[in-house]
């Protein structure tokens, strides 16, 4: 298996790009402000706190507020990045405090109890209408329901902080990690499913296969580094990437023998883009599980891993081909209808031109 110092060029190319910024931006940790009783304030922190790496993390606390509210503390929650306020109660839902916090141009996350759903209370504001609020069902104690539905939400409202938020609370670790390796997997299909539709073209082949190898694998060392950050890591990307440069090295040679084994075929674009996405996915994982673990996966284990994420690549692929293709097709038809119009105003401007 190849190391990512091994590659030459290539590791000289991706050793130049400029993460400062990731780091940077990592290390602002988004303010937060818990609103509830006792209780669920101190289990909702410990939801926060503890996680992948915690015992190496200094705690972060919070902020705890009670309703109702006061105006000097609804005035002062305006500045927090996140207010998430614990429902004891179904009727609290449509309180004054809520519906002054609401106003607040801050996003604004509410969690009621499962059994508070429904219960009947007098009209209040639109939560629906309000995009910087959300309302969830949850039991802080119920790991599924915190895990499909609270942190996704949680995360929703911190749009473009999501790596900061990780990197500062641990509890958000997995539910951050698994966004950075799904989003990075979906873009590498797509330019997998652009390039690949290119290569089908004679004489485009060699220099978008060349493109193709080095845009997705420079996602996947930035991807890799993020990890690392999410994880408390820190230093450069030189210094981060070498500790897992063999589980980059073999997404590296999963595409380059998807290529070899599918250039051919009918098929070829939808399997490139399918590979593309679970060479992806498994490198993301592997990755993560050595900065939770400290240690590799096995080869088998490594295998197994690429193998699931293949079968829902496949189920990607067809929708990342379809939405490529549809856009070149609307590219296409905008020219030629276009082209008369162009060809139309320059005999009209010739026709100008003094002789």
């Amino acid at each position: 298996m190849p190391q990512l110092t091994e590659l030459g060029p290539l590791w000289k190319t991706f050793s130049e790009i400029d993460v400062r910024s990731i780091l940077a931006d990592a290390e602002q940790t988004p303010r937060l402000a818990l609103i509830g009783s006792d209780s669920k304030t101190s289990a909702f922190q410990g939801l926060l706190q503890h996680g992948p790496r915690s015992a190496q993390q200094v705690v972060t606390a919070l902020p705890c507020y009670r309703l109702p509210l006061h105006a000097e503390q609804v005035a002062a929650l305006a500045g927090y990045d996140l207010r998430i306020v614990l429902l004891d109660e179904a009727q609290e839902l449509h309180s004054d405090s809520l519906t002054a916090l609401l106003a607040q141009p801050a996003p604004l996350l509410v969690v009621q109890e499962p059994w508070q759903v429904g219960a009947a209370v007098h009209a209040g504001p639109d939560w629906q209408a309000n995009d910087l609020a959300r309302v969830v069902s949850c039991a802080l104690t119920d790991e599924k329901q915190v895990k499909e539905a609270l942190l996704p939400a949680l995360l929703h409202l911190l749009d473009g902080r999501e790596l900061a938020a990780g990197r500062a609370f641990p509890g958000l670790r997995p539910a951050v990690a698994h966004e950075i390796i799904a989003s990075v997997s979906r873009v590498n299909a797509g330019y997998a499913a652009g390039t690949g539709l290119a290569e089908m073209i004679p004489g485009l082949g060699i220099p978008f296969a060349v493109a193709d190898m080095l845009i997705l694998t420079k996602n996947q060392v930035v991807m890799a580094y993020k990890l690392g950050i999410l994880m408390g890591e820190t230093g450069s990307l030189a210094e981060i990437v070498p500790k897992v440069a063999g589980v980059v090295g073999a997404g590296f040679m999963w595409r380059q023998i998807a290529r070899e084994l599918v250039g051919f075929l009918p098929l070829g674009v939808l399997l490139k883009t399918s590979v593309a996405y679970a060479g992806t996915y498994a490198t993301g994982q592997a990755v993560y599980h050595y900065f939770v673990t400290g240690e590799k996966l096995r080869k088998q284990d490594m295998k197994r891993l690429f193998d699931d994420a293949l079968t829902r690549g496949r189920e990607i692929a067809a929708g990342v081909v379809a939405q490529v293709k549809g856009k070149r097709e609307r590219a296409l038809l905008e020219t030629s209808v276009d082209q008369p119009a162009k060809k139309k105003r320059k005999l009209s401007l010739a026709k100008r031109q003094p002789v």
